[in-house]
Order: C-alpha cells, then structure tokens, then sequence
C-alpha cells in the first residue's frame, strides 16, 4: 500500500475521512505535518513519521503522555497507529513563541519566565521509566557523529575529548528529563488559557535524562533567535538565584550551552551538505556567536583554544558549505 493510501486509511479509522489537509512546514528530521480541518470536529494536526525513513513515533508518545501528567500543555494524542508512524493529536495553532515575541517585544521577558516554569514543573516529577540517557559520554558521542561535518575530523576529536573534559566537572547526581529541543520554534503561546498552560510545548521525542540547566540553555541561547540581551541578562540573574545544584551556574551554563552549540554547528553543516538543507547555514554565524560567549568562561579556556582552530563562518566559508551541499 502506498504511503497516501496509508494515510487515508489511517484518517478513515480516526473518524477524519472528509477532512480537509494542509501541509505545514516540517522540523529538520524526517517527520511531515498537516493541518486538518474537520467541519465537525474542528482542526487536528496529523504527524507523518514513516518508519521507512527511520523514525518512531513510542518516544513521542510516551513522552507527550509524561508531560500531560506533569501537568504540562502536551498535544493530547487523538488517535495513533505505531507500525504506520502516524499520530492524530491536538492542534495548538500557530502561534509560535519565535513568532510572537519577534511580533511583541514587551512579552519577551514573560513569556521566557512561563517557559523557564514550565520546566521547573517538569523536573519536579520523577522522570518516566526506561528513557534514555544525556550524560557527558552521550554528549560527546553527538559531538562525534556531528561536529566534523563543520571541520576535520581530528580538530573535532580534540574538541570532544576536552569538551567531555569539561562536562564531567559538573554535578550529574540529579538527572531530570530533559528535552533537548527546547527553544522558541518548538513551544506554542497558547494566549486563551491560563497558568502553565499558556505555553505548548512541541517536537520532544528526543527527551533523555540530563544535567536540570540543559534545556535552559537551548531556550536562552536559541539557535534560531536573537534574545534582547536585557532579557538575558534579568534571565540569568534570576536562574543564578534560584539554581539549586552544586555547580557554579556560570560554569555549568556556559559548558553546557558550549557542547550544544559545538552539536548544532555540525547538526546545520550536515542539513545542507547531506540532507540539501541549505537554509540552515544562515543560522551558523548565530550559532558560533553563542558559542563564542559561552568559550568566554574563564575556566573554560582549554576548549577556547582548542577552538580557536575552527574555520570562522566568514561568508566564503558559508558560500563553500551551500556549493558542496
């Protein structure tokens, strides 16, 4: 059976048969969406994991499941079918937090404090069972599969090996669930409810156990948005203050946000030269900035200088990665 036959089959049994569909932009793995529109029922959105191409939507779920129970505003999944890679869930409309505090300013600051509490209550529930795990080896093993699409392979080596260095200094005791992509493409401003529910939480099939400040990291230091730095600044004051763990925040932020990013610039440089992708390599200057921040820590300044060997994004090294691509 093709993939549209699947497909219609899979809209028939969920009692949405007639219902209208509209593609929605992706994210940058291998999963489709679509809205549907039901005159009945009202919208729904259809996520399209095929397992051909290597995806499984049992994380997802389970996941979405552990959110919902922590009292968090998760898709509430309508109807699923496994072996096909196809979920029916909730649709929470389109208002992005990229979008709207690029389009509001002034909510910056609070709606980046709601996110900030939204993961607060997540670490407050024991994680589910059986989820994998973030810790410096797994961070290191990412760096390895992803940093030398960016450079050589044995300046990323050097790069992995100092920056597990680093990881391991900090304090690992207390894992909690983290998303991994949590930043402001993959939450939802839902303006209508009230409390925590007022931010959707999107795209967490990755979840594993890590270090609390992980996903902090990825939301203050987004890969795709530039936060106003009086925002950054009143964020991480507040976060110094209320972190609870053994590190020095400072140095646990910068480490952490530093391994990410080091990731992220491998994860872009291969969308373009392996997936054809190339709008993400007008991300990396954005990218290698926070990086840059972050290597200013002063007790990181072994990882600074190994660092200093990667190739700069000037505009020729980008136009290179866009040819080859």
């Amino acid at each position: 059976m093709t993939r549209t036959r699947e497909i219609s089959a899979f809209l028939k049994q969920a009692g949405w048969p007639k219902a209208q569909r509209i593609p929605l932009t992706g994210d940058a793995g291998n999963r489709r969406y679509e809205r549907l529109h039901d005159l009945n029922q009202g919208n729904a959105i259809l996520m399209d994991a095929e397992p051909r191409l290597g995806e499984d939507i049992r994380s997802f779920l389970k996941i979405s499941q552990h959110l919902l129970n922590c009292g968090i505003s998760a898709p509430k999944i309508f109807n699923q079918d496994i072996s096909l890679g196809l979920i029916l869930m909730q649709d929470f409309g389109d208002e992005l937090l990229y979008k709207t505090v690029n389009d509001a300013p002034n909510l910056e600051l609070q709606l980046y404090r709601l996110a900030i509490d939204v993961l607060n209550q997540l670490h407050k529930s024991p994680p589910p069972k059986e989820v994998g795990s973030y810790f410096p080896p797994e961070m290191s093993k990412a760096l390895a599969t992803t940093l030398p699409w960016y450079c050589n392979k044995g300046l990323s080596q050097e790069i992995q090996k100092e920056a597990e260095s680093s990881l391991r200094k900090l304090d690992w005791s207390n894992p909690v669930l983290v998303l991994r992509d949590f930043h402001a493409q993959n939450l939802i401003y839902r303006y209508e409810q009230s409390g925590l529910a007022q931010m959707g939480v999107l795209d967490f099939q990755d979840a594993q156990l890590g270090h609390p400040l992980y996903d902090v990291t990825s939301l203050i230091h987004d890969a795709r948005r530039i936060l106003n730095p009086s925002v950054v600044s009143l964020l991480l004051q507040e976060l110094t203050k209320t972190y609870r763990g053994q590190d020095d925040f400072k140095y646990a932020f910068a480490t952490l946000s530093a391994q990410r990013n080091l990731r992220v610039l491998g994860v872009f440089s291969r969308l373009c030269l392996r997936d054809k992708k190339p709008s993400y390599i007008n991300l990396i200057p954005h990218v290698w900035n926070n990086l840059w921040k972050d290597l200013s820590h002063p007790l990181l300044r072994n990882l600074s200088k190994i660092c200093e060997s990667l190739p700069t994004p000037s505009p020729s090294f980008l136009e290179g990665l866009r040819k080859n691509g």
